[in-house]
């Protein structure tokens, strides 16, 4: 698996995933994307969703950055260790994530966001494993 899975494959997949949901969350903060479409549908207000999708688009980015940081497309001096610290608690928090969607409301976050978020989780584990 090792060689399917490689870092730059699992570091790449998550970009690509992580680039699109950030698009996505700012489609919601925009309002083009009802915000009742996510967070298992559990936002009551206007006010929640800002929030949410503000701390969502932090976070996403810090993931971003820290992918660039692990592959070397970012030349920022940070210990390995803590990166591979950081992506174990990503792959724990996507696994939960995705016990979450399973669970959610609509459709959408079902059918959708599972699969994206249980790849992030395996993607996450691998960055985590290397070397």
């Amino acid at each position: 698996m090792k060689k399917f899975l490689t870092p730059n494959f699992a570091a790449n997949g998550i970009l690509l995933i992580t680039s699109a949901t950030l698009v996505f969350h700012f489609l919601i903060l925009f309002g083009i994307i009802p915000f009742e479409n996510t967070w298992g549908g559990r936002l009551e207000n206007r006010e929640q969703m800002i929030v949410f999708e503000s701390i969502s688009i932090l976070i996403t980015i810090l993931v971003i950055i820290a992918v660039a940081i692990r592959i070397g497309y970012l030349n920022w001096d940070v210990k390995h260790k803590l990166l591979s610290v950081f992506f174990y608690i990503l792959s724990l928090v996507f696994g939960l994530n995705t016990l979450g969607n399973i669970f959610a409301d609509n459709d959408f976050e079902k059918f959708f966001a599972t699969p994206l978020t249980l790849i992030l989780a395996i993607f996450c584990w691998r960055l985590a494993k290397e070397k």
